[in-house]
Parts: C-alpha cells; structure tokens; sequence
C-alpha cells in the first residue's frame, strides 16, 4: 500500500495507540479497467487491492510473448529478442492461464466467462475478472485453439503484442502484412462466433481499421492514446502505440470504446489525466471512452494504484461530466461492450 493508501485507512502506528476510530467502509464496487497486470506485482493482493478502492472488474491480460521479448534501449520498446521455437508460445500461455485462475480461486474472484456471469457480478457486486490475452500469437496459425481457450475463460483477445508473428502487424515493427494477415482476419471473425471481445491495441492503423471493417461486433483500443498525427514505427516508443484520431472516430462509431493509459511522461498527474479524457469525450462521446491503466505494465504511471482511480469521479465532476457519463467512462463502456461480444 503507498503512502496516500496507507494514510487513507487510518492505519498510522500513532492512531493505533489513540481512541479507536470506525473502519474504513468498503466503497461500492463501480469501476472497470479495461486493461491491467495485476498478477505481475499483486497476485496476493488483487482482490483486496480491488474491493477497497471500488474495482468491480478487472481486465487480467496474459502475456504471452513475455519471455521471448527485452527492453531494446536503441528503439526505446520492447521488442523480440529471438524466435520463438514451435509450441513456446502457447505453452507459456497455457502456463500463465493455469496460474491466473488458480490464483482467482483462490482469493475468490469470480470469473467473467458469459453474459450470466457478467450479469451476476452486477447484480450480487462481486469482484470480478475478465480473462484476456495481450497478443494471439499463442494460437500458433492454428484456428480451431481459439474455441479451447474460449472454454477455459477467455472472453477478451488483444490479437497484436511484441511479436511479429501470424497474426498481423505490430505498431512498433516495420510492416508485413499491411495490417492483418488472412490468418489474423480469420481470428476476427472467430472471435466475434465465440463470443470473445476483440482488441486493436498494439495494432497498425491498418490492422485496426480492417479489424473494424472485419467485426460484427464492437472492437475496442485497450489502452493506449490517441493522436491527430499518423502513428508510424520510426516515431519510436510510445509514439508509435498511438491510434490515429480517424481509426478511433471510426471505433467510436461502431460501438466501441478508446481506453487511455495514464502513462506518466505524457500525464504527470491526476489533473492533467482528467483533462486528456474529457478530451476524448469532447471528441468521441462519454459512451465510447474508457480507462486501461496498464497497471503494474507500465514503468511510470499516473494510477499506479487503484487509490488513484478511485479519484477521478472527482476530477471528471468538476470537469463537467454528469454522473452517467462518470459512471459510463469509469467502467460502463467496457462492461458494455464486452456483454456485446459474449452475446451470441
């Protein structure tokens, strides 16, 4: 817990020796992040972490191409540093799915697996996750696994990560497939038969914008930002992360939502976090905004806590924005556009 946390819960040595004070009262579980590593940094301490600062749903990304990419200091990314050999990747999928719903059963954190599941953690207000995975490349060219995993819980595919692979191109490579590859379409279309929540994060302009033309379904940008000029792989880093305003006008209007990072070199505090995302709303609707922290994922963030997201109904109140569109950019959209995919 940081210091503002620890503050919070009135839990200073000096208190405890003073007359005794009421508990902090758990607050109502509202919020939804879009995009989130908890298990990095967190594992045994998720679900508390989520229930005192009002967390209702967790996007839980496994990674899948975690121990074939570095830190490339030259590029300022992340990038492959070899080949994968064939079944690598999806054994280290497979490794860390295994780990994340153990972990989840055993803190008791529902899993957000169907339409009745999703309706049960917003009637009974339960902490819930929802399994997702940072890149398909785990799929390894091969279809017909999508269906197994989708069995085993997941319900949300960001196709593209790190790696160059079957699936299309990556935002921070030079260009393969002009986008998506025929497998990566095939991908999207399987995603949308299933019922799984397809994800343009880490993509192309390209890849995103076939990946729109492709879903009958709303597709969403996790985390990341939006930029009026054109994301190319020579502009490095987070430059290159961005999705071009037009992709993202075109995401809004079919259905889907732009989840903002709070990364810190761009967003140094709350204040200046507060005001990107009514930009956003000013520009695309309070229905078609979210937030994906990128939590324990990024080295320097604005939230590097849910204490922090737990602060901003205030920033966004005094912005302006009434409590619906509140509610709706705070956890809303993505819990509506993922009810969407899973309704097949």
């Amino acid at each position: 817990m940081d210091r503002r946390g620890f503050l919070k819960g009135g839990a200073g040595l000096g208190l405890s020796c003073a007359l005794p004070l009421p508990l902090r009262a758990q607050p109502p579980l509202r919020f939804a992040d879009m995009h989130a590593h908890l298990w990095i940094k967190q594992g045994e301490h998720m679900r508390a972490n989520m229930t005192a600062n009002g967390m209702l749903l967790v996007a839980e990304k496994i990674i899948p191409d975690s121990p074939f990419v570095r830190w490339s200091r030259a590029r300022q990314t992340l990038a492959a540093w070899r080949e994968a050999r064939p079944g690598e990747v999806r054994r280290s999928f497979d490794v860390q799915l295994g780990r994340t719903t153990a972990r989840m059963k055993a803190q008791d954190l529902a899993a957000v697996a169907s339409v009745e599941g999703l309706d049960r953690v917003l009637r009974e207000r339960i902490p819930a996750i929802a399994i997702s995975s940072e890149g398909a490349d785990f799929l390894e060219g091969e279809l017909g696994y999508l269906e197994k995993v989708r069995a085993s819980g997941l319900v949300h595919l960001q196709l593209l990560h790190y790696r160059l692979a079957e699936i299309g191109d990556i935002s921070t490579e030079d260009p393969k497939y002009g986008g998506l590859s025929a497998f990566g379409k095939d991908v999207v279309r399987e995603c949308n038969r299933l019922g799984i929540l397809v994800d343009g994060a880490h993509g192309t302009s390209a890849g995103i914008d076939q990946m729109l033309d492709i879903s009958t379904k709303p597709v969403i940008y996790s985390h990341g930002h939006v930029s009026a000029n054109m994301p190319t792989t020579w502009r490095g880093g987070a430059a290159a992360r961005a999705i071009h305003a037009p992709i993202a006008k075109k995401l809004a209007d079919k259905g889907g939502v732009i989840g903002l990072w709070p990364l810190w070199d761009a967003y140094p505090n709350l204040d200046i976090y507060a005001d990107e995302l009514m930009r956003l709303v000013a520009a695309y609707g309070a229905e078609h905004v979210g937030i994906g922290t990128d939590m324990d994922g990024l080295g320097h963030s604005t939230l590097p806590g849910y204490v922090e997201f737990a602060e901003l109904p205030g920033y966004l109140a005094k912005r302006g924005l009434n409590g619906a569109g509140i509610e709706a950019v705070l956890g809303g959209n993505y819990i509506r556009v993922l009810r969407q995919a899973m309704s097949v």
